[in-house]
């Protein structure tokens, strides 16, 4: 460490002043760490420059590139630039597309970070605190929120995107200041400097709570679904608009004296004694049909059963036939 460095008279302004690394790291919002980096020689960017240099109660030129060069700052003439009717225009259309990003940006609830490798500090949007639930200035600010089962995975894909330089996408979740979980989705992009070096990661984030919530509440009705699908006593099968059955319970399999297998596809319309013409006609009349018929048993013989079914179409137009079957 020279005389003329940075690190140097950083450190001789905190023996000086009698400041403990935790006291810069408190008024910068930033890490300890990141603050002992910077008494070691480590970068640091312009904004956390000139709040520490506001906070030393120093000019921050001199702190960052020393004495000679604040007096040729000081000394320089600075040159006018004529604000002709075109510089505005473009300013002003500048100042527009960025207030629209910012809007959108709110509005679509996105965050943008980055995180700086070589200080360890971490920079936000100001509508962080919207989305995450908390206001975020630090990396220990923001790994005590996330759930501890989330952390490997996390760290494991930090560590995959600063080993091959890819970008990197998952889904975490936050405790919130009630003790409630918030899920977020996260991309993230390595930054490389001129010489290949990864110098930071920058990233957006967005609630992806009522996503992951409609997806729960979707997997629970389903089991719930396949629970009484399974251990109904009466017969039940799903169909396709095709009539190509998808799935059978045990109780219909048992009915005609089969392997549930051997159902499946062709196997249980081709059973029907109408081959499936009454569930036909569904798609022409009613979506809601009940008739007697007969099915072939796997022995060859005939049972005269009940039909109650059920025509669904989902929003992309497919059909499928949902059946209850019981004997006459």
């Amino acid at each position: 460490m020279t005389e003329n460095s940075f690190a140097f008279r950083l450190k001789e302004l905190l023996e000086h002043k009698k400041l403990t690394l935790q006291t810069v790291a408190n008024a910068l919002d930033v890490s300890r760490p990141a603050v002992h980096k910077w008494t070691k020689g480590g970068e640091i960017d312009y904004e956390k420059l000139r709040k520490l240099a506001a906070f030393l109660g120093v000019n921050w030129i001199w702190l960052r590139y020393g004495e000679q060069a604040r007096q040729e700052a000081e000394t320089s003439s600075a040159v006018e630039i004529p604000m002709t009717d075109m510089r505005r225009r473009y300013t002003a259309e500048i100042m527009e597309s960025e207030a629209r990003m910012k809007l959108a940006q709110e509005g679509a609830r996105i965050v943008t970070w980055e995180w700086n490798l070589i200080t360890d500090g971490v920079t936000y949007s100001s509508n962080v605190e919207a989305v995450y639930g908390w206001r975020i200035v630090s990396n220990e600010n923001f790994w005590k929120h996330v759930h501890a089962d989330d952390v490997p995975m996390m760290n494991a894909a930090y560590e995959e995107s600063l080993r091959t330089g890819k970008a990197h996408e998952f889904d975490f979740r936050l405790y919130q200041p009630d003790g409630s979980i918030r899920w977020i989705s996260s991309r993230a992009t390595p930054v490389r400097e001129l010489d290949g070096r990864i110098v930071k990661i920058v990233g957006i984030s967005m609630d992806n709570t009522a996503r992951k919530l409609a997806e729960q509440s979707l997997r629970d009705q389903q089991a719930r679904f396949r629970a009484v699908f399974a251990l109904t006593s009466e017969g039940m099968a799903l169909l396709d608009g095709e009539l190509r059955c998808e799935s059978v319970n045990a109780a219909l399999a048992e009915m005609i004296g089969c392997d549930a297998g051997a159902l499946l596809g062709g196997g249980l319309a081709e059973r029907l004694a109408d081959g499936g013409a009454r569930l036909r006609k569904m798609t022409r009349a009613r979506p809601q049909a009940k008739f007697d018929t007969e099915l072939q048993r796997a022995d060859g013989s005939g049972l005269a059963v009940m039909v109650r079914a059920t025509l669904e179409r989902s929003e992309d137009s497919a059909s499928y036939y949902a059946l209850a079957i019981r004997a006459a």
